[in-house]
């Protein structure tokens, strides 16, 4: 990171509850009909949001890309929308944002942090809210992974695990199951969160049955012939999702390398010592918030410095890198993936080099 992002960096986090304190006081003094509205603790969750987008303003400055921070706006725009917050309520609080970073950081850090407000304000007027899905009539398996996301909100478990296990016993093979079953109604999940539709509670049961539902095809999965090429995975410290990074190491042994799963949220020196006690040929590492690409580019960072892994290959995948494509070689990895089917593609071309 250049000199000057690296002192923009450090004020915004210097000055970043104080710049929360401001945005919240002159929001509510320009809406004071939010008080009556919301009362402290609207208070608190404007002071909360605030807060969420300084976050995202800084991960956009370290890897240099306003295109992370016009995403994040993105996203709460359309969060917001189906929660009945008008766009304008979004486009008003970044507008104060810009203001009270005018007001209380150094002129030339000032200056930068704009640009960066400035862009992701234009990207909230000129854009409209698209509906979102990725279940799409006419993909493989689309009837099956509606019926299979249904079972699911419904609550009924032990019925999707039954579909699953009809549709291996008919021939169907599981990484078709992976990828056009399990990652897309994942994403969907995600996404009917997103618009409001379904609790948390209901996307967190929907990714515990799946993952236990996967788990149930292991003994077909780890049958797999060997090679001799050897994985270790695992989500970046403080991620606490977990699954897309687990099929992605799933598709991985049934290509018959040895796989190494660590989790989520491994510390980096758990990560460092793997490394050493299985010497494998790829590490893939998972980021699914770009709140915590900081933190894959300084565990790269660490791994780049041991000179026992000179010729370790470093992968990266989730949803930071789809959103900036050549995000992966700013924080310093070999390559990264989109899927897993990519995922197998890539690493192999990594260790033939």
């Amino acid at each position: 990171m250049p000199e000057s992002d690296r002192e923009v960096v450090q004020q915004l986090k210097a000055h970043k509850e104080e710049l929360a304190e401001l945005v919240t006081e002159m929001h509510f003094e320009r809406h004071p009909e939010l008080d009556r509205r919301y009362g402290e603790e609207g208070r608190k969750k404007y002071y909360e949001d605030a807060i969420y987008h300084l976050d995202y303003l800084e991960q956009a400055v370290r890897v240099d890309s306003r295109e992370l921070f016009n995403n994040y706006l993105g996203w709460a725009r359309t969060m917001l929308k189906e929660r009945d917050i008008p766009n304008n309520d979004l486009v008003d609080n970044v507008v104060i944002l810009r203001e009270a970073i005018n007001k209380i950081l150094p002129e030339a850090e000032a200056s930068a942090l704009v640009e960066y407000v400035s862009d992701g304000l234009s990207s909230l007027r000129d854009s409209d809210v698209e509906d979102i899905t990725f279940l799409h009539d006419g993909d493989p398996l689309y009837g099956e992974a509606r019926e299979y996301l249904d079972l699911l909100l419904a609550g009924n478990r032990k019925e999707a695990a039954q579909l699953i296990k009809k549709l291996v016993n008919e021939g169907t093979a599981i990484k078709d199951i992976y990828e056009h079953v399990f990652q897309k109604t994942q994403y969907e999940v995600g996404a009917l969160w997103q618009t409001n539709q379904i609790t948390v509670a209901h996307e967190h049961y929907c990714t515990a049955a799946t993952q236990l539902i996967m788990s149930q095809l292991y003994p077909k999965i780890f049958a797999m012939e060997k090679n001799d090429k050897r994985l270790v995975a695992c989500s970046v410290a403080e991620d606490l999702h977990e699954i897309g990074i687990r099929m992605v190491t799933d598709f991985f042994e049934m290509e018959g390398w040895d796989t190494y799963y660590l989790g989520a949220n491994i510390p980096d020196s758990h990560l460092i010592e793997s490394i050493k006690e299985n010497d494998p040929d790829v590490v893939a590492i998972s980021v699914t918030l770009p709140l915590h690409i900081s933190k894959a580019k300084n565990l790269i960072k660490k791994l780049r410095h041991h000179h026992e892994f000179e010729h370790l290959k470093i992968m990266v995948g989730g949803y930071p890198f789809k959103v900036v494509p050549d995000l992966w070689q700013k924080i310093g990895a070999d390559a990264s993936a989109g899927s897993a089917y990519d995922a197998i593609e890539t690493a192999n071309k990594l260790i033939e080099h």
